[in-house]
């Protein structure tokens, strides 16, 4: 099952595993929350089997108090550090020139987020991206629920039918968003820099890359 470029007119990007290279950051953040707890750290291998969304779903999977307020309040703590050094992460290798790429054949791009809007905004800006983007959608909180409710809208704002739209994502997630916008989809495998292992992508039944450049053909 092959997906190529040529085929679209706009892409649809997940921000966070898919264009910034973030796993060690969450993983830090999370291994802070451990420790509290007397835990050890997570190590990628139970990351990437764990990982889902919503993320309550990953502090229930490592044994954590996951009512209401106890959420919350984790939420606002891991937050806090990986904003603290958001600015360390860099961007998934080839991802620059890649989305430079598209834009040069003319297809218009746009990032559909878990990730808190404003945050989102803000580190697209800091990574000089947003020339690149003609929409920027993100959640209106931390707590990175599910975001496949806001695909429809956003599919709306860009304006295309959907058999002219591709989106590119990183986990299951993704596959669901791209579902729930009625687009079709492909996964990208970073190794030991993506949320979910590759047997679970894989899983997903549409295409799984490991390297951007595979869409060009």
């Amino acid at each position: 099952m092959k997906i190529s470029l040529k085929d679209f007119r706009h892409v649809v990007w997940d921000w966070n595993g898919t264009l910034l290279d973030d796993l060690w950051l969450c993983m830090e953040s999370l291994d802070l929350l451990l420790a509290k707890i007397g835990r050890p750290p997570i190590d990628v291998a139970t990351y990437q089997r764990i990982f889902s969304f919503p993320v309550i779903d990953v502090y229930r999977a490592l044994g954590f108090d996951t009512s209401r307020t106890a959420f919350e309040a984790m939420s606002v703590e891991f937050m806090a550090h990986y904003e603290s050094k958001r600015l360390e992460c860099t961007l998934q290798k080839g991802a620059r020139r890649f989305i430079h790429a598209v834009h040069a054949r003319g297809i218009t791009q746009s990032v559909l987020s878990a990730y808190r809007h404003d945050y989102l905004t803000t580190i697209i800006a800091e990574h000089d991206l947003e020339k690149y983007f003609v929409r920027l959608s993100g959640n209106d909180d931390i707590f990175a629920h599910d975001k496949s409710y806001r695909a429809p809208g956003h599919l709306q704002k860009i304006g295309l039918p959907a058999e002219y739209v591709l989106y590119v994502g990183d986990t299951l997630h993704d596959v669901e968003t791209a579902r729930a916008m009625g687009v079709r989809c492909v996964l990208i495998d970073h190794g030991g820099h993506a949320h979910q292992s590759r047997e679970r992508l894989l899983a997903a039944g549409v295409p799984v890359i490991r390297d951007y450049e595979e869409l060009l053909s």
